[in-house]
C-alpha cells in the first residue's frame, strides 16, 4: 500500500476547514494560501501570516497539531493516491481543504513536493459533474483566454461513488480578489464567448438566446495574481444560462463582499435563474446570515424588467 507522504498538519483557529502542512516553511505557506479571503483586512492578515510562516516556520501558527485522516473510504482513497502519482508525479505532503459551505460536499487537496505545488485535486461524489467540469476546463484552457487564466486540467477518475478532478497547481502564495467592475465584466464576456464555442447546447430545453456562463461568478472564484492577472477557479457550475447571468451574479456577490454598487436593473430571466440556482444550493441548516440567504434577500431588492 502506498503511504509515502506526510499528513502532519496544523488545523488552526482562523481556518477550521483547512489543514496546513507542518513539514516545512514553504509547505505551510502553500497551505495558508488555500484560503480565499476577499475583503482587504482579511487579505492583509493572510499575507502577513504567509510572510511570517515563510520566515519563521509553521511553529508560529496556533491551533491543533494533528494528522488528518482519509476524507473518503480507504479503498477508494488508496486508488486515488496511486492515480495522482501517475498524473502529477511524486509528492510528499498535502494541504487539505474541506468545504465549509452547508450543502456543498467533497474536499480539495493541494499536492506538494518539497513544499511546492505539483497538483490541485478536488474530490466529489458527483461523477457526471466532475467529468463535465474536466471537459469545460479543457475547452477553456485550449482557447487561451486573454482576460484571465485557468489552471490546466490534467486528469480525472472515479471509484466507489467518488470522483476526482486534477489540475496543475495554482500559485502557492495568497491571491487577491477582483474588485473593479470593468475587469469583472470583461472576464465574464470572454467566458461566455469561449463557452458558446464548444459547450453542447441541448436543443429541447435551452433557449437559443442563452449563453455559456461560469455559474458561480463570485469574488472568491475570481482571484488576482501578483502580476495583476485574473485567475478564474471552480468551473463545476458552468452551463448555458440567460445572457448576462454572470454579470448580475458578480455584481450581487461583489456588493455583499465589497459594498460595490448594485445594478440599477436586472433582466427577469437572469434574476429567476439565479434565484432557482441559489435555492438549490441553500441547505436546510443555513441561517439568515448565510451567503445564499443574503443573496436571495438582496436579489429581491433589485428592479427587474
Amino acid at each position: 500500500m502506498t503511504t509515502g507522504f506526510s499528513r502532519a498538519s496544523i488545523r488552526f483557529p482562523a481556518f477550521q476547514h483547512i489543514w496546513v502542512p507542518s513539514s516545512s516553511r514553504r509547505a505551510a505557506g502553500a497551505g495558508i494560501s488555500m484560503y480565499s479571503p476577499c475583503v482587504a483586512p482579511a487579505i492583509l492578515a493572510q499575507r502577513a501570516l504567509y510572510v511570517a510562516v515563510r520566515l519563521l516556520g509553521p511553529k508560529i501558527l496556533p491551533g491543533r497539531r494533528e494528522s488528518w485522516s482519509e476524507p473518503i473510504e480507504a479503498d477508494a482513497w488508496q486508488i486515488f493516491v496511486d492515480e495522482w502519482r501517475d498524473s502529477f508525479g511524486p509528492w510528499d505532503s498535502a494541504a487539505l481543504y474541506r468545504r465549509p459551505q452547508l450543502g456543498r460536499t467533497g474536499c480539495t487537496l493541494l499536492l506538494l513536493r518539497r513544499g511546492r505545488g505539483v497538483g490541485f485535486v478536488r474530490i466529489s461524489p458527483d461523477s457526471a459533474r466532475v467529468a463535465r467540469e474536466f471537459l469545460v476546463m479543457k475547452g477553456v484552457h485550449a482557447a487561451r483566454p486573454s482576460t484571465f487564466a485557468i489552471a490546466r486540467p490534467l486528469g480525472w477518475g472515479t471509484e466507489a461513488g467518488w470522483s476526482w478532478l486534477g489540475t496543475e497547481s495554482v500559485p502557492n502564495y495568497p491571491l487577491g480578489a477582483v474588485r473593479r467592475q470593468s475587469v469583472r465584466h470583461a472576464v465574464a464576456e470572454e467566458i461566455s464567448a469561449i463557452l458558446d464555442g464548444f459547450l453542447d447546447r441541448p436543443a429541447d430545453d435551452v433557449p437559443s438566446d442563452w449563453r455559456g456562463s461560469h455559474g458561480d461568478f463570485a469574488p472568491w472564484n475570481l482571484r488576482t495574481e501578483l502580476s495583476g492577472r485574473v485567475r478564474v477557479i471552480d468551473w463545476e457550475d458552468a452551463a448555458f444560462a440567460p445572457a448576462n447571468v454572470d454579470l448580475l451574479y458578480g455584481d450581487l456577490t461583489s456588493h455583499l463582499t465589497f459594498g460595490t454598487p448594485l445594478p440599477p436593473l436586472a433582466s427577469m430571466d437572469s434574476a429567476r435563474w439565479i434565484t432557482e440556482v441559489v435555492r438549490q444550493r441553500l441547505a436546510p441548516e443555513e441561517g439568515a446570515n448565510s451567503i445564499n440567504s443574503r443573496l436571495l434577500e438582496l436579489l429581491a431588492t433589485v428592479p427587474v424588467a
